[in-house]
């Protein structure tokens, strides 16, 4: 019997024909709530999710077939990674999939904080000119700190960094990681916050972990150059949002661009706040970091990979 497929989340069609070729029955509920999943689970022999689809514990242990959770994506903080491994189910992801969707978008809050594009475009819509008060700041020549250099994602925005913007980049990494630094060209610091307080604009690329919540609170954060900006495109809670909050507020930091938050979409009034910061103070989209046309396209086809190669 051919094994049974369910995929809890959108995934583009490149990846569930993959499946389908191979032999393998496939049942998608892109909406599928979390107490449909548990009712169901039961029936599949692995599931493939994105970021909305929680598996728990509790999904785990109904899955009495389950072998694999295949995350169409980088981070796998909605999957109990631990529990899955003391099941015996594998949990697979495709961190290579968005590298450089999310790469670019750092890259473009960057340039949106520094010329505060956003704010110039919401003005004109507005019908209002408002060129006196947007002098802008070029890229080029910033130090640009890169807090987790070593993974596939900061290494391309430090790349892009030093390639395309000719910035000055100082990457940390809790593994030492000084010859690939050598090789993009950029400097490599063991002491975070001797980055911090180098850096004109420090961009966080780390994964979520008990060990990186609030990698930067309040300490790290007033650690940071006066003036400077916080980018993070990674996950909410690495930095301590209130934290931040009261740097903006106290303009120990100058602005921040945020693709991702403590609750999504948020709900705390200290969240919305933050979002809400006037005349350009941040820059905040909604967790789109990884949502290309490519890079959706690339997570699915290899998630089937992933899957087939499983099950081959």
């Amino acid at each position: 019997m051919a094994a049974t497929i369910l995929v809890c989340d959108p995934l583009e069609s490149e990846g569930v024909d993959l499946l389908r070729k191979a032999g393998l029955k496939v049942d998608e509920r892109p909406t599928i709530s979390s107490q449909e999943l548990l009712a169901i689970i039961a029936d599949y022999d692995a599931v493939v999710i994105r970021g909305r689809t929680r598996i728990t514990k509790e999904v785990i242990e109904a899955g009495r077939k389950l072998k694999a959770v295949v995350r169409a994506g980088v981070g796998l903080d909605n999957v109990d990674v631990d529990f899955a491994k003391q099941k015996g189910v594998q949990v697979l992801s495709t961190p290579a999939a968005s590298t450089v969707s999310v790469a670019e978008l750092t890259i473009a809050l960057m340039l949106d904080v520094l010329r505060q594009v956003s704010l110039a475009d919401r003005e004109m819509k507005e019908k209002k000119w408002i060129k006196s008060r947007l002098t802008g700041r070029e890229l080029r020549g910033k130090t640009v700190g890169v807090i987790g250099v070593g993974g596939r994602i900061g290494s391309e925005v430090a790349r892009i960094l030093k390639a395309g913007f000719m910035a000055n980049v100082i990457g940390y990494d809790i593994i030492d990681i000084r010859q690939h630094a050598a090789n993009l060209g950029i400097e490599f610091v063991r002491d975070l916050n001797e980055l911090l307080a180098r850096s004109d604009i420090v961009t966080v690329h780390v994964p979520y972990s008990p060990s990186t919540h609030h990698l930067l609170d309040e300490k790290k954060i007033s650690a940071m150059k006066r003036g400077s900006i916080l980018i993070n495109t990674a996950r909410g809670d690495i930095v301590d949002g209130p934290a931040l909050l009261k740097a903006l507020k106290e303009g120990h930091l100058s602005s921040a661009g945020l693709d991702v938050f403590h609750m999504e979409p948020p709900q705390d009034e200290w969240e919305k706040e933050l979002v809400s910061f006037a005349e350009g103070r941040t820059v905040c989209t909604c967790h789109v970091g990884a949502q290309t046309v490519e890079g959706q396209r690339a997570a699915s086809i290899m998630a089937a990979e992933a899957l087939i190669n499983m099950f081959r």
